[in-house]
């Protein structure tokens, strides 16, 4: 297997893995906003089911409604007699671990080349 290769497949599994992260929102609003199958809340959560960014935008434009970045419900402090409150949950790239990848990877083609170089003045006569 060729060193492109390998490098190549390093890259694939760092995106694919290691360079996530999970980002949560909680998102407080009265009670009766969360029962009212009509109101702003409850309309938000049947057009953006599967997608919370786009949930948690229209969320915010709702009355009485906030939505806490990076944190769960559990995490903040509310009146839950007259607030309800839910944590949704959405992936995001992990710039740190994408940065550390990447240094990682080229630490690696370093060392690669240099013993294919130093394996190289070896073999010859």
């Amino acid at each position: 297997m060729s060193l492109r290769r390998v490098s190549l497949a390093v890259v694939a599994l760092l995106a694919l893995q290691g360079c996530t992260k999970t980002v949560y929102y909680a998102v407080v609003t009265p009670q009766e906003a969360m029962v009212d199958q009509n109101g702003c809340f409850r309309q938000c959560q049947i057009a953006h089911s599967a997608q919370t960014k786009q949930f948690v935008s229209c969320a915010e434009n709702c009355p009485s409604t906030r939505v806490v970045n990076e944190k769960k419900c559990e995490e903040i402090s509310f009146d839950s007699q007259t607030y309800g409150c839910t944590t949704m949950h959405a992936q995001a790239l992990d710039k740190g671990a994408l940065g550390l990848g990447i240094v990682l990877l080229i630490l690696l083609n370093i060392i690669a080349v240099v013993i294919v170089a130093s394996h190289s003045n070896n073999s010859q006569p």
